[in-house]
């Protein structure tokens, strides 16, 4: 008995211990935003505060029609055939939608934060949060003066129009290491007002010090919850993010790459980021990234020559294979290319020559093995959540596992 009650102790003391494996603070049903956000600073080598940030603070993303680009005088060649010649969200005619507004800033030498703000919407339809006829291809500043100079009946709609969003997603990412954070929020209107995600709320009274003084503060009769809200009521739980698929799409190389969203809009080099893990932060984002089983993908040589695709990119089981292989090939029967207003290019890739029969054979290849990973031919390894998951050698190239079928990809 003396034996056992030692025993006991040590299991009860050992349980305590913060680095203990067999209990995680991030398991627990409050690991809310904060704590994450905690733990994401801690594991990127994040040393400063996070800066307080709004979405009017970020760059416009312009919207083209056949190569004019949309604001309040021709709004109507948008409205009426939900197409463009750059859709910047690739799903659906909210990708051709105004007003996104994406920022992109050098935390430090190796972290970066990418806020990306979208007003979501189908363009026949004005009413997604709100009912409102106004023209929605005014600019930022012609939105502004618009409140200011509305009558107070119209200046909470007018407000919306200006600094109200209903889409934002927030990426913390390590350059070096490949460590990544996410944050988000959606289907719900927000101000672009967003909390400060390292410290508590401010006063009211003090809330709009801490932001740039040339953004207009919302009117006394708009919703106080919309703006003045911590972090936790401001985004999802890291749990809900986790399961809304963010890194199923993001995976490949922690942000999302696309040609009207890339490095001309300041984010890192595709070519430095497809050398990278992809080393989630958090328990939900291990847990659903062991239950999706996120694997870098490859095929053989083919002709003696290594695969076109992974070249340049990353390819993944999620989040390069799938729907978006097929938009940046050019498949026939992918919706991308029906949004599109100018050219005959049904693709965006490759960007180098090559012969049509090799790159056939290439692509062919790769898309065999985005549908059947296990099928000879192929060449997997793992890219994470963690250190301890990736293969020995992972930074100079090795730790790829051939495919023993069923299935044939290259013959």
């Amino acid at each position: 008995m003396k034996y056992l009650g030692l025993a006991v102790f040590i299991i009860l003391i050992l349980l305590v211990l913060p680095d203990f494996k067999l209990i995680s603070p991030n398991r627990s049903d409050d690991y809310d935003v904060y704590q994450y956000i905690k733990e994401c600073k801690d594991e990127l080598g994040i040393q400063d505060d996070l800066p307080v940030l709004s979405c009017l603070d970020g760059k416009p993303v312009p919207v083209y029609v056949h190569q004019q680009e949309i604001n309040g005088n021709n709004w109507h060649k948008l409205s009426g055939s939900r197409q463009c010649d750059n859709p910047h969200w690739l799903g659906g005619a909210i990708g051709c939608w105004t007003y996104s507004h994406l920022q992109v800033i050098q935390l430090d030498k190796n972290n970066v934060m990418v806020v990306n703000c979208r007003q979501k919407g189908g363009q026949d339809n004005k009413s997604w949060y709100r009912n409102s006829d106004s023209n929605l291809g005014l600019n930022q500043q012609q939105r502004k003066q618009a409140v200011i100079q509305a009558s107070a009946s119209d200046k909470n709609e007018l407000y919306s129009l200006y600094n109200t969003f209903n889409d934002l997603g927030i990426i913390l990412r390590n350059t070096k290491t490949g460590k990544s954070c996410y944050l988000t929020q959606f289907g719900q209107a927000f101000s672009g007002y967003i909390p400060p995600l390292d410290k508590p709320l401010p006063p009211k009274k003090s809330f709009f010090k801490n932001y740039n003084p040339d953004i207009l503060p919302p009117p006394q009769s708009f919703p106080e919850n919309l703006w003045y809200r911590d972090a936790n009521k401001a985004f999802k739980t890291p749990a809900e993010t986790a399961q809304s698929g963010c890194i199923n799409c993001h995976n490949a190389h922690g942000f999302k790459y696309s040609p009207y969203i890339n490095s001309k809009q300041g984010l890192p080099s595709i070519y430095d980021m497809a050398k990278l893990p992809f080393l989630v932060v958090g328990y939900p984002f291990k847990e659903h990234f062991r239950k999706e089983n996120f694997l870098q993908l490859t095929t053989a040589p083919i002709d003696g020559k290594e695969q076109l695709c992974t070249s340049c990119h990353k390819m993944t089981t999620a989040g390069t294979c799938g729907y978006n292989f097929d938009f940046a090939i050019g498949h026939p029967n992918m919706t991308l290319h029906q949004w599109l207003t100018t050219g005959n290019k049904t693709n965006w890739m490759p960007p180098i020559k090559v012969d049509a029969k090799t790159l056939y054979r290439h692509i062919q290849a790769m898309d065999c093995c985005c549908k059947n990973p296990n099928a000879k031919g192929c060449l997997t390894r793992k890219i994470g959540p963690t250190e301890d998951d990736l293969p020995e050698g992972f930074a100079q190239g090795k730790g790829w596992v051939k495919s023993t079928g069923p299935g044939e990809c290259i013959r």
